[in-house]
């Protein structure tokens, strides 16, 4: 008979189940994608102010066309629940500070800092063995990895549209020219698609500690030594991860009746409602770091509450290894109608079953993510008294994951929903913004003596572009 309490020590994250692999995963996105459910592999943010970073896809750093500065953190609150007992925690943290910029006009980077993973849990199991009692089982955790990165995107052929709109209108001119509607549709599309194609690419430099803890007690400690083992592990070392974009435009076209021309026709396009259908996809390298150790394991009595090493079992310091990190890949698809509707789908594979800490074989399985969210604002360009909640951004989604750790024979999947808005501010032209957004989840089950989380996620953000801070800091004011 087995039997489970959970207690609680580090603020970063409560979740039992860092206990395993390298923690619980942070979310790689800023506060906007995050109220949209984390979608991120297709979301294209707009060129024109506010713009926003996309770290979940750094091909959309070709995106940026005004320095944008990020920063933002979160309040989680969970609620932790066995077959025994349930218990509520939460806890404020930093999540994410980056600066974006153009290079050129064709070209974006940006770079930043955020947590990669986090470990803290402080739990009880207790095991009834035959002929010895019960068997008390201490597991704490703590500790974490954090992530820098430096990003670049660009669009190398960004003005292949518009050159061959130029060729085509060109061509017109020879009264001996002819082109069929078809293949002049057909050879427009495959130019802007190549004109929208984007590609961009993260170096990570991960760093940081975790210390896991166990504690085992047996009910006589005469007849059996207790056992404390102690593991620290340390990563510094790179690691990468790549992606792509692209887009075509579904447009309405009206053709001149009196020259019949597809070209001179495409000058009366309806430009106030365009449709357009975005598609990405990424990769995160299944890198192999350097990595170190230290594992302690000794046994010991207890004379009252004090601990009396005995012995020790096992002394490994300062180990050298390598930590094989899983592969990933994701494709997603978006619809965007003119500058007001944005709606995408994520979807992606991670390959956990490669991944190896050190020489120790693992159990985990391949994970499935996927996540649809949609970003809506009435008009963002609207200025003037009582316009302000029609430059207001309103974000929604929903999201699964599938899980990757196998525990009792079952996978510890995690799925929810997401709300949030950007409230627009700014002294002249509003490019600054403050983005919050929920999610509510559940994480787990408590079936097979397992642990459910049902956690509530409040990610808070700011984003100011180049024009909000000059208007900040660099504003002359008339008076004082």
């Amino acid at each position: 008979m087995i039997t489970c309490n959970v207690f609680f020590a580090q603020i970063n994250t409560f979740s039992p189940y860092s206990r395993y692999g390298l923690g619980e995963l942070n979310q790689t996105t800023f506060s906007h994608n995050q109220a949209m459910a984390g979608t991120c592999i297709a979301y294209k943010p707009d060129s024109l102010y506010p713009v926003m970073i996309n770290t979940g896809n750094p091909a959309s750093y070709a995106l940026i066309k005004f320095a944008t500065f990020e920063v933002g953190g979160n309040f989680v609150r969970s609620n932790f629940t066995t077959s025994l007992s349930s218990v509520y925690k939460w806890t404020t943290n930093f999540n994410y500070g980056s600066l974006g910029f153009p290079i050129r006009r064709k070209s974006g980077a940006a770079f930043g800092i955020m947590p990669y993973s986090n470990v803290g849990y402080n739990m009880q199991s207790i095991s009834a063995e035959p002929n010895i009692g019960n068997v008390t089982y201490n597991y704490n955790g703590e500790g974490g990895f954090n992530k820098v990165f430096l990003g670049y995107g660009t669009m190398p052929f960004k003005e292949r549209l518009m050159k061959f709109r130029r060729r085509q209108a060109n061509k017109e001119l020879d009264p001996a020219y002819t082109i069929s509607s078809s293949s002049y549709k057909f050879k427009e599309l495959m130019s802007e698609i190549a004109s929208d194609f984007s590609i961009g690419a993260n170096a990570n430099y991960l760093f940081g500690s975790t210390l896991n803890y166990t504690d085992v007690r047996y009910p006589n400690s005469l007849t059996y030594f207790n056992t404390i083992r102690e593991k620290t592990v340390r990563i510094n070392d790179f690691t990468g991860n790549f992606g792509i974009q692209t887009a075509f435009t579904i447009d309405s076209v009206k053709v001149k009746k009196d020259t019949g021309s597809v070209v001179a026709g495409r000058l009366k396009r309806a430009l106030s409602e365009k449709v357009k259908i975005t598609f990405g996809y990424y990769m995160a390298l299944n890198n192999t770091v350097k990595a170190k150790y230290d594992l302690v394991s000794y046994n010991y009595f207890l004379n009252n509450t004090a601990i009396i090493p005995k012995d020790t079992v096992l002394k490994a310091i300062d180990q050298s290894g390598k930590i094989t990190l899983p592969l990933e890949q994701g494709f997603g698809i978006g619809f965007k109608k003119g500058e007001k509707f944005n709606l995408v789908l994520d979807y992606a594979i991670t390959d956990w079953s490669k991944f190896k800490m050190f020489d120790y074989t693992n159990t985990l399985k391949n994970n499935m993510r996927t996540s649809i969210g949609f970003n809506y604002v009435p008009d963002k360009y609207v200025l003037g008294r009582g316009t302000y909640f029609k430059r207001t951004q309103y974000r929604a989604g929903a999201f699964y994951n599938s899980g990757y750790l196998d525990i009792n024979k079952t996978l510890i999947a995690t799925y929810g929903v997401s709300a949030g808005l950007s409230l627009p501010v700014g002294i002249r032209t509003g490019t600054g913004l403050v983005n919050i957004g929920i999610q509510y989840g559940v994480t787990g089950t408590q079936n097979n003596n397992l642990i459910k989380e049902n956690f509530l996620r409040v990610n808070f953000g700011f984003t100011f572009n180049s024009t909000y801070l000059e208007d900040l800091w660099f504003r002359k004011f008339k008076y004082d």
